[in-house]
């Protein structure tokens, strides 16, 4: 045993410089092509905004320091750092290198040089996971086994029907960080061993939230044109339901450590979700929000922020552009059919019970405006969580969405309704009111089964914190999710 251990130390420094090595030299060859492209295409400016992000990425990974002695040795600690750092940089994605354009552009192939820099960052991702799988390619052997194997299913079908889209180098794209935050999923699953890397997990995810939110609300004031559109604050998919995110995890943090500093996060959130004006997300985080007390089974609480919330949302409707926008809304014929929504879901269901297996390949409703008759002018996707994974990818797909939402469900209540320790009780507890966020946002929006960002990741997330707790609860259900391996 101890001569075979001590093989294995000295091996690492040879496979290590061989790696090492190796990610170096494309790490140099992707960089000297970024540079030629951008200054073929005069854009150093853009090159530079994809550069910082990417440096502070690489900052924090070295940081988590992965490669440490401790770390090639079994320490698991710096492993879940490095982990979860890929993740919210894969989060944040999205929102960071946010690219504008049409829909025309993208049948086309068309991209604005930001969508490139974007993709770049998914493979920098890559090779930074790829080479921590390297010296710890465990988790690999567990893509298949619990119910973690799920999201492994999905990205497997997403990533196969690429060749149903109607453009396939955009599908097989969006395919290739799909799995890339699958494969970061179970990395980070495979490293979480007690309650204190739970709290971890919402920590980053707080943080990716945030700097999402943040994004999304200064990106108007860069862009041409007014920061306000109709009343909104620019036109940023989404902001008001990831400030939603943010405001639930803040509540969290707030209950768990009593520190102000997450009352005024809270505040920015509401904030951001106000002047944004999307009122799917405005419901779903209100109505989240209070379920999120009364399965705490704090009442007055539940009543204090329904108030809070209420005069909040009548302050910016009386003080801001909000009101104006609502104002137009309630007028239009707009409001009848959801800004369209309904008018759009009749369109497509003809085309999804045409393909109903199958569907038409991964993110092809991106394509909707130009491929289906009826759908109004720039959707870009089918306003809907379930009638998205249909039309992308049929009832293949949607099986396993369902699954997984079984298993969020399922753990969560039945973690909520034992006793538990009060850290455990608010984990699981907020863990279901993010998802009755998601799923009642997903009336109007993708949030899950769609696009593979910072929505789609917080469910992801969800399941990874149920199966978890649910764990950590249950001998019979351990051995189920983990085998021999102890979480």
């Amino acid at each position: 045993m101890a001569g075979s251990t001590l093989t294995h130390r000295l091996d690492l420094p040879a496979k290590l410089g061989r790696a090492g090595f190796g990610l170096i030299v494309t790490a140099f060859l992707a960089l000297f092509a970024l540079v030629a492209l951008s200054v073929a295409a005069g854009d150093m400016l853009g090159f530079f905004s994809f550069l910082l992000p990417c440096t502070v990425f690489l900052l924090l990974l070295c940081m988590a320091r992965p490669m440490s002695g401790a770390a090639l040795v079994g320490d698991q600690r710096a492993l879940l750092s490095a982990s979860l750092v890929i993740w919210t940089f894969l989060l944040v994605s999205e929102a960071v290198f946010s690219h504008p354009g049409t829909t025309e552009q993208a049948v086309s192939g068309h991209f604005d040089k930001t969508a490139y820099y974007q993709a770049a960052s998914w493979i920098l991702s890559f090779f930074a996971l790829a080479f921590i799988t390297y010296f710890r390619p465990d988790y690999l052997r567990r893509l298949f086994s619990g119910p973690l194997k799920w999201s492994t299913i999905f990205a497997i079908i997403a990533a196969g029907s690429f060749v149903l889209s109607p453009v396939p180098s955009y599908s097989l794209a969006l395919a290739f960080k799909l799995c890339v935050i699958v494969l970061t999923l179970h990395a980070i699953a495979a490293t979480m061993t007690n309650q204190a890397e739970v709290r971890k997990l919402f920590s980053w995810l707080l943080l990716g939230t945030l700097i999402a939110t943040v994004a999304g609300m200064a990106s108007p004031f860069f862009a041409p044109g007014p920061a306000f559109e109709q009343g909104r604050l620019g036109w940023i998919p989404g902001l008001s339901g990831t400030a939603g995110i943010l405001l639930l995890l803040s509540i969290l943090f707030l209950l768990l450590d009593k520190n102000l500093w997450f009352l005024l996060l809270a505040g920015y959130s509401m904030v951001a979700m106000m002047l944004a004006g999307g009122k799917g997300g405005i419901v779903a985080s209100f109505l989240s929000v209070m379920m999120f007390f009364m399965l705490l089974k704090r009442a007055r609480q539940a009543l204090a922020a329904c108030a809070v919330f209420s005069v909040i949302f009548f302050l910016f409707v009386l003080f801001t552009p909000l009101g104006t926008y609502l104002q137009n809304y309630s007028q239009s014929n707009n409001a009848g059919t959801l800004t369209g929504r309904t008018n759009l879901w009749k369109a497509v269901w003809p085309d999804i019970e045409q393909q109903p297996i199958f569907g038409h390949g991964y993110r092809a409703s991106r394509f909707v405006s130009a491929e289906v008759e009826g759908a109004f002018a720039e959707a870009g996707h089918i306003h809907n969580a379930f009638l998205e994974v249909l039309y992308n990818n049929g009832v293949v797909g949607l099986i396993p969405i369902l699954v997984m939402s079984f298993y969020i469900v399922n753990n969560l209540v039945w973690i909520i309704r034992r006793p538990a320790p009060t850290r455990v009780r608010y984990y699981a507890t907020a863990s279901l009111a993010l998802y009755i966020h998601l799923l009642l946002w997903g009336v109007t929006a993708p949030t899950f089964g769609g696009t593979p960002d910072n929505r789609f990741m917080t469910f992801f997330a969800l399941l990874l914190v149920s199966i978890f707790l649910r764990a950590q609860s249950a001998d019979n259900y351990q051995a189920f999710t983990y085998g021999d391996r102890n979480p």
